[in-house]
């Protein structure tokens, strides 16, 4: 089974960071972890002009990961905004 890989990204053009799910030895990411104004998660699937196969450990990964990665990104920008005023 392949491997995943998972990076934090952070854009100026969005208010939180997002993450990034690549497989662990391709270049190309195959999905993005992000967060909506209403502090949701949001998974976006890149297309691709190959097939991409996720097992149920893959899923149970990525939502791992996010559960994870949301209550952060969420403190790490009130933190930052509250250090702003």
């Amino acid at each position: 089974m392949k491997k995943l890989r998972f990076e934090k990204v952070g854009d100026i053009s969005s208010k939180y960071p997002f993450v990034e799910v690549c497989f662990e030895k391709e270049r190309e990411p195959l999905m993005e972890i992000s967060i909506t104004d209403d502090k949701e998660l949001s998974f976006k699937i890149y297309g691709s002009k190959t097939t991409t196969e996720f097992t149920l450990q893959h899923w149970e990964e990525i939502l791992k990961i996010a559960k994870d990665f949301l209550p952060k990104a969420i403190k790490d920008e009130e933190d930052f905004e509250s250090f702003l005023k």
